[in-house]
């Protein structure tokens, strides 16, 4: 949104001045001028709103001095008669009228002599004629430079194209997010405290700011509208109302027509399109984020938009920055701004059902593929192709949830995205889901296979999460089919609630039965595949060290063999526990590097974690101890962020805790607790370099700690007693979950990553 007055004068152009302060850009202003130096013709695109007038002026402005004959601007927007456009270039250069003549000779003539940069501005609803004109011109006149604004290319020779992104704005994990550096924000700011007189960036207010512009595309219209509503609105409750985007922003009188609300910019470029450019556009409003050209097909395609017209249709969005196309060509989206309107318009045509269903059709046929490439050589690309399309499937489970009569589709769905799930740890996702797939299910028969089975799944979600009575439920929904595999497995899950308990006898004979199943019946899916090494580990916590390394050799052959990797990198993970303490050290760091580099491939955080845990006391072992205490809290962090227990129980517990006591004797208490808490601070990428050994940055000095409430002292204390947080619960009179909640608060504040180390505080005296 530009607001301006005009600068005259006689030979140096007509370029407005400018109103507000020019905020970021500064690599497309180099960009732009060094393409300008470089070709005759620079065309602008990128979607309504996203600033294209205002950096091409600024451009102008920036450059009016190597222009003898000045800049000189024509505003296009409210043209709507081609014919007359030549003639609408002329006035803007301020020539005299003619009687007779074509204008566009005229203009060729009287430019041909002179040294000037022509702004071409709001190409796209005459980009035909905007082209015709631009390459009279540019033949005409040998010393002119042309710079377009448009929504899509002018497609004239020797045209240089410039995309036009949105404002940048850190996302919400980076930790950076309402930095002043963030241009989106800093649009922002500015612009309210034009609004708003005294409103300031703060650091209670900059991660909302951020927020804000996120959910706007980083569009500065959008920015500049919004920070408008300050006048009757706080952030906080733009940030509430903003999936109202269209109603909710609007802009003052002064502004241009096409610019004067939100819908109105977006508008615009829907009233360019063609029918089946608007037809596209609505039915890719389907994809929550980015797809790629076989979905757009798929969920395009149909009635007035034949399959073999989609490709053309689609370049043509790109084209008029409808959608973008990133990743080297492979990936396309729209911004949330561009795909709502899209999804109105959906509405509107009465496809929305349709249109869901083959979204959803698309990517359930893809989790097949990837399913039956669960065992294999295709197994980690099939499970990354299904990790970039995560936002997809949730559409595709969601509408299978919802729709009438497609409830066997949703649990055909949820089981085959069973691996995918646990591969990559997403046990909170998965159990959702599939909770909520069982229960839109219970209408049909205990023994129907495929619920059946989704019960399995979720009753092993559960025991990772270490939700044993819950585990327990699930796997005896599963028993009530008649499907002896499934039986096998749910022993195995079985054996899995006994380890996590600390039944290691129970837990061995089940696993043991549940193998001995599995190869009877020749039957080799992942989750069977992954007995022998649950059994291997079982061993080595019973300390029958060659037993477990026998088994986790077996394990690792075959997954050499098969080409599979998860089950193949716990197979690693196995052998180099066993390895690990029968002091043949240096082969297992061996395997559990290679098993890390598998985990990172995967992205199973899962499995990095327990990787990271037995690599800590190698740190020790090394006499890398401050390292191997920020392993230490960086994966307490890890672990509670999976929703995890600790994966073997107390046994395994009693073994990770031998890594603590080493590193503590050989530390003083204040360095202990400092490499700690540095480790809570680390990223996952920060904490597995540091596990193989490359710098991160050292602890700091503690922070001061903040004051503990009345409450808090008294939940601390409990803890010193040695009370859970159920006991704790009881005897203050208080929900359980209140109890959990400042049990966090304490170890935040504390910067405590364990309960054991509230246990072991000493409060300071009042």
């Amino acid at each position: 949104m530009i607001v301006t007055v005009l600068a005259e004068t006689s030979r140096g152009g007509n370029l407005p001045a400018e109103m507000t302060r020019f905020i970021g850009r500064q690599r497309e202003l180099g960009e732009a001028r060094q393409m300008l130096a470089r070709s005759r013709l620079v065309t602008l695109t990128g979607v309504g709103g996203v600033g294209k007038t205002r950096l091409a002026v600024r451009v102008a402005a920036d450059l009016r001095r190597s222009f003898p004959d000045g800049a000189w601007l024509v505003e296009l927007s409210a043209l709507r008669e081609p014919a007359l456009l030549a003639r609408t270039v002329a006035e803007a250069l301020r020539l005299p009228g003619q009687a007779s003549g074509d204008p566009s000779d005229r203009l060729a003539d009287h430019l041909s002599d002179k040294h000037l940069l022509l702004v071409l501005d709001t190409c796209e609803h005459l980009v035909d004629r905007c082209a015709m004109l631009t390459e009279v011109l540019l033949r005409a006149a040998p010393r002119l430079r042309v710079l377009a604004t448009s929504r899509e290319p002018l497609d004239v020779m020797g045209e240089h194209t410039l995309v036009i992104p949105p404002l940048p704005v850190a996302p919400a994990e980076s930790g950076t997010a309402g930095a002043s550096g963030d241009d989106a924000v800093s649009l922002f700011a500015d612009r309210a405290e034009a609004m708003v007189p005294g409103f300031t960036l703060t650091h209670d207010n900059q991660a909302t700011v951020a927020r804000l512009c996120r959910r706007l595309d980083g569009i500065p219209l959008a920015i500049e509208l919004a920070a408008v509503r300050l006048r009757s609105m706080s952030v906080d409750q733009l940030v509430d109302r903003i999936d109202d985007r269209f109603r909710l922003l609007g802009t003052p009188r002064a502004a241009g027509g096409r610019h004067r609300t939100l819908r109105a910019a977006i508008a615009w470029s829907h009233d360019l399109c063609t029918p089946q450019e608007r037809l596209l556009w609505a039915r890719l409003s389907a994809f929550p984020g980015d797809f790629d050209l076989a979905a757009a097909e798929r969920v395009g395609a149909g009635g007035e938009l034949p399959a073999d017209a989609l490709l053309d249709v689609l370049a043509r969005l790109v084209e008029k920055s409808i959608v973008l196309c990133e990743r080297d060509g492979r990936r396309y989206r729209m911004l949330d701004t561009i795909r709502e309107y899209g999804s109105e318009r959906l509405d509107e045509l009465g496809e929305r059902t349709e249109v869901l269903r083959r979204h959803r059709d698309h990517f359930l046929a893809l989790a097949e593929t990837a399913n039956r490439e669960a065992v294999g050589p295709g197994q980690l690309p099939a499970l990354l192709r299904l990790r970039e399309e995560n936002d997809n499937l949730r559409v595709a489970l969601e509408y299978s949830v919802n729709a009438p009569g497609d409830e066997e589709t949703a649990l055909h769905l949820a089981g085959v995205l069973q691996h995918y799930w646990m591969c990559l740890g997403q046990f909170t996702e998965a159990l959702r889901w599939q909770e909520r797939v069982l229960n839109a299910t219970m209408g049909l028969p205990p023994a129907h296979p495929e619920r059946a089975w989704v019960a399995f799944g979720a009753g092993l979600v559960a025991v990772q999460r270490g939700e044993g009575p819950l585990a327990r439920a699930l796997f005896a929904q599963a028993t009530a089919a008649d499907d002896p595999a499934l039986r096998a497995h749910t022993l195995h899950g079985q054996g899995l609630v006994a380890l996590f308990e600390g039944d290691l006898e129970g837990a061995r004979t089940r696993i043991q039965k549940a193998r001995a199943e599995f190869a009877r019946l020749d039957h080799r899916d992942p989750a069977a595949l992954l007995a022998g090494p649950h059994l291997s580990s079982v061993l080595a916590l019973e300390s029958d060290w060659e037993g477990a390394l026998a088994v986790a050799e077996e394990s690792v052959e075959a997954g050499e063999e098969s080409g599979e990797l998860w089950n193949h990198s716990f197979a690693l993970y196995a052998r180099a526990a066993a390895r690990w303490w029968t002091d043949r050290r240096d082969e297992a760091v061996d395997d559990l590097m290679h098993c890390l580099r598998i985990k990172e491939d995967l992205g199973d955080q899962l499995g990095i974690t327990l990787v990271l845990d037995l690599l800590t006391p190698a740190a020790v072992v090394q006499g890398r101890v401050e390292e191997a205490v920020m392993l230490l809290g960086a994966t307490e962090r890890m672990w509670r962020e999976l929703g995890a227990q600790f994966q073997y129980g107390p046994h395994y517990m009693e073994r990770r805790a031998l890594s603590e006591r080493a590193a503590r004797k050989r530390l003083t208490a204040e360095r202990f607790q400092a490499a700690k808490r540095r480790g809570t601070e680390l990223t996952n990428a920060e904490a597995i370099a540091l596990a193989r050994g490359e710098p991160v940055a050292a602890p700091g000095p503690a922070p001061a700690r903040e004051t503990l409430t009345t409450r808090e002292r008294e939940v601390a204390a409990l803890i010193g007693e040695g009370l859970t947080n159920r006991e704790i619960a009881d005897r203050l009179v208080l929900a359980k979950r209140t109890v959990d909640s400042h049990v966090e608060h304490i170890l935040t504040k504390l910067g405590f990553t364990a309960r054991s180390e509230i246990a072991a505080w000493t409060p300071p005296a009042d």
